[in-house]
């Protein structure tokens, strides 16, 4: 049984090398498609507990990265359902242990992504944390995730929570991660002219805040390359800048010290 599995996969997988090898191949192989049987038969509970024994098997998997990219799209269309709570938790780790794993450019699943981030703003939430860790990495790397995240208004989104809340050395690890994300994401639409030009100057004001964070949070350079590119693709937002010292600021971090 799955929750069987479970108990077996307290820490690392039990066996000779070569047992755990094959435990682990075979487990990522019949993955996807147990995880659809219990989907389609309304098995929740059931399907907490396989994804338990998928976080157990992460621990020292070498099969996982084959598997990498569908286990991540399947995952984020479940962040959205709030009674599975080791959804999110699952694909934080396979993102950990798949760096390279983005979603492709695929519109169903980049919109359940979208949903999660849209739906949410609580800074200590598991979904909220890995969908925009998900969107930093995607955006990243993708034209189309950058127009779709303009698109459907979640760089808004983005912008309402750097707005509304600061990072500081006190901040929880899982707000500290949002933000720092949602800085990042922006920054990476903040590539597209036209996608400057259509901010209000605002934009300018929350971004400087967050470059001013405390030293060495990610987030005070995640902000910083979000101005710099506001800047040299908006005259109106330089401006801006300029009013408010922020070319000070962005100088500073950019220096390196030492």
């Amino acid at each position: 049984s799955i929750k069987a599995v479970v108990s077996t996969q307290s820490g690392h997988t039990p066996g000779t090398p070569v047992a755990r090898k094959l435990l682990d191949k075979s487990f990522w192989t019949i993955f996807l498609p147990l995880l659809d049987f219990l989907h389609k038969q309304g098995k929740e509970s059931m399907i907490d507990d396989l994804l338990a024994a998928g976080m157990n098997f992460t621990l020292d998997s070498t099969s996982l990265s084959d598997h990498g990219l569908e286990i991540s799209e399947k995952l984020v269309g479940l962040c959205g359902n709030p009674t599975i709570k080791k959804a999110p938790l699952l694909l934080n780790r396979v993102l950990e242990k798949c760096p390279n794993t983005l979603l492709a450019e695929d519109k169903g699943q980049f919109a359940s992504l979208l949903k999660v981030i849209k739906s949410q703003s609580d800074l200590q939430s598991d979904n909220l944390s890995t969908a925009v860790k998900l969107l930093a990495r995607t955006t990243a790397k993708s034209t189309q995730a950058r127009k779709w995240v303009v698109k459907y208004k979640i760089l808004e989104k983005l912008m309402d929570l750097l707005e509304c809340n600061r990072v500081t050395d006190k901040s929880s690890k899982s707000a500290t991660a949002i933000l720092s994300n949602a800085a990042l994401s922006c920054a990476h639409c903040f590539q597209d002219e036209g996608v400057c030009k259509k901010q209000e100057v605002d934009v300018v004001d929350t971004m400087l805040k967050h470059a001013k964070a405390d030293k060495g949070l990610a987030i005070q350079q995640n902000a910083a390359i979000a101005l710099a590119r506001l800047a040299t693709n908006s005259p109106v937002l330089l401006e801006r800048l300029r009013e408010l010292r922020g070319l000070e600021i962005l100088h500073s971090r950019f220096t390196p010290t030492g």
